[in-house]
């Protein structure tokens, strides 16, 4: 029970900026998102330097994640949040450095659970690592 209610305060940040529509904190202030709001979602966006396809961005809404099954996954961070990346398909394998993650937050209902999705599209290792450091940076908790 200790640990739901460390796990509750260590979330609530990330539930306060979900709820206002806007997109988490970043560590860095010279990293920007950009945004997009939907009717019940908001999509972050950060692209790679020099870049206009690559970069990291987040989901927060009521999406359904479910890795494919031949993905392969790997340990990783979303700030201070241990993760699974999963290796993302791509449209002709052009970012086949790409990731996906998903963090799920508990809500006050079982089916009010908030997903915050996590995503990285890159085309080389070099840009896998500069969206893995973007990803660090962002202020969950």
């Amino acid at each position: 029970m200790k640990w739901m209610a460390a796990a509750a305060l260590m979330l609530a940040p990330v539930l306060a900026w979900a709820q206002t529509g806007t997109c988490p904190g970043l560590k860095n202030p010279d990293l920007k998102w950009n945004q997009r709001q939907g009717d019940n979602y908001t999509l972050c966006y950060i692209e790679l330097p020099g870049s206009v396809s690559t970069g990291f961005g987040v989901y927060v809404g009521h999406r359904t994640f479910k890795p494919d099954k031949k993905a392969k996954a790997e340990k990783g961070t979303v700030g201070t949040q241990q993760v699974q990346w999963y290796t993302k398909a791509t449209p002709g394998n052009a970012r086949p450095y790409s990731r996906e993650a998903m963090i799920v937050i508990p809500g006050d209902k079982p089916k009010s659970k908030l997903k915050v999705y996590a995503w990285i599209d890159a085309a080389t290792a070099e840009q896998l690592n500069q969206a893995y450091a973007i990803a660090k940076q962002v202020a969950l908790n």
